[in-house]
């Protein structure tokens, strides 16, 4: 395929972001509130990651693991870029409900 073909929309790429797993905690990138944006055109798909501290040792690893996850799921060729916001800071509040129950949050 190129770039030209469809990507896949938003919803299906949280999908497969649902399944990348955070290195140090274990639980979902999409459950932890880590996934800022997405963004999904036939130019390339563009990922933006918030890290749960100022000094996440494991943000190059979150990096690498959502590049190939989303890699796998669009058309080849397609361009994925994603980014770790660095100045948006994370809270509790951006779990899931479930997490946030689990937790004691």
């Amino acid at each position: 395929m190129t770039p030209a073909s469809n990507p896949p929309d938003e919803a299906a790429l949280r999908a497969v972001l649902q399944e990348v797993r955070d290195p140090e905690i274990g639980e979902s990138i999409v459950d932890l509130g880590l996934v800022k944006s997405i963004r999904s055109s036939p130019q390339g798909v563009q990922v933006t990651l918030i890290p749960t501290s100022a000094t996440c040792p494991m943000a190059d690893v979150m990096i690498e693991d959502v590049t190939e996850a989303l890699r796998r799921a669009c058309p080849d060729g397609l361009p994925v870029d994603v980014q770790m916001d660095w100045d948006t800071p994370w809270s509790p509040q951006r779990l899931s409900p479930a997490l946030k129950a689990r937790f004691g949050w």
